[in-house]
């Protein structure tokens, strides 16, 4: 990758930037496919569509994005704090993210199949239809979240911490083994639970 001395007004494919700013832009269709964000600052910025696959975000944040479908398919996320952002119709299928801590926000139907989570904290966001089918989680945690319509098919969790949220998986609630909840999420998602195992619940004297 090259490291440009004059920064151009919108990222562009294959090129790495370092300590750079952008501020108040709106990306509309860019391509920054393969490119490299090192300790790079996103405030207020909103992305139209556009392809950033297999871009790479190592250390700064975004602050205040809007992305509204954004393809982001095998980017890898290390170190990044995400803070009240608004994701909405991204793709992230395949991606990495580790060391990310995600606060305030909104992902609105965004497709995380077959991503890798790891050591990660979404905090006081709201997840609403997130597909994480087929993604191994690691180390994640959701304090404050309120969580709408998960899926979970084919997920793996490890040591993912649920308690503090508000939860609804829609699909895969076979795969929340590996998760830590709170008794109260416990008898929430118990008639579901049930359902899933086959178990036929009925009142006393039914």
């Amino acid at each position: 990758m090259v490291r440009l001395e004059r920064v151009p007004v919108a990222p562009e494919p294959d090129r790495s930037y370092e300590e750079v700013t952008w501020a108040h832009e709106a990306f509309d269709e860019v391509d920054a496919q393969g490119a490299a964000f090192l300790a790079c600052t996103f405030e207020a910025v909103t992305v139209t569509g556009g392809r950033w696959e297999r871009a790479v975000w190592r250390g700064g944040s975004l602050d205040g994005v809007r992305m509204v479908g954004a393809r982001l398919a095998r980017t890898q996320w290390r170190g990044v704090d995400v803070r009240d952002c608004a994701l909405s119709g991204c793709e992230l299928l395949g991606s990495s993210l580790r060391r990310v801590r995600v606060s305030g926000g909104l992902l609105d139907v965004v497709n995380l199949r077959g991503a890798v989570l790891d050591e990660v904290v979404f905090e006081g966001c709201r997840l609403r239809e997130v597909d994480l089918g087929g993604a191994r989680m690691s180390g994640v945690s959701f304090p404050g979240c309120r969580i709408e319509r998960l899926d979970l098919t084919g997920a793996t969790l490890t040591e993912v911490d649920l308690r503090g949220a508000t939860l609804d998986v829609a699909r895969g609630l076979d795969r929340i083994g590996g998760a830590v909840l709170d008794i109260g999420q416990v008898l929430d998602l118990a008639p579901a639970l049930a359902a899933q195992l086959g178990v036929d619940v009925r009142y006393p004297g039914a």
